[in-house]
């Protein structure tokens, strides 16, 4: 599985302390290794959506099943990531 991080997702990544971007950083990598040990779940309403929980941030995902490569979109904290 490939991982592309948009430039948007960059910046909301940027926006964090440390700590967080490194526990956020650290799903991302486990989510590529073993999709299984992260929390990824679809988003409903919303075709190839995903969104990966990380304790109160989540990471909203595009996934191109074709090519088996998922886009990092938006990094935001729970209240306004759905919005």
């Amino acid at each position: 599985m490939k991982l592309f991080v948009t430039e948007k997702a960059q910046k909301d990544l940027a926006r964090f302390d440390k700590q967080t971007q490194s526990r956020i950083k650290s799903a991302l990598d486990n989510m590529t290794k073993d999709i299984n040990t992260v929390d990824l779940r679809k988003l409903k309403g919303v075709p190839d959506r995903w969104r990966l929980r990380v304790g109160d941030y989540r990471v909203l995902l595009l996934y191109s099943g074709g090519e088996a490569t998922v886009y990092a979109l938006r990094v935001k904290h729970r209240k306004d990531a759905y919005k």
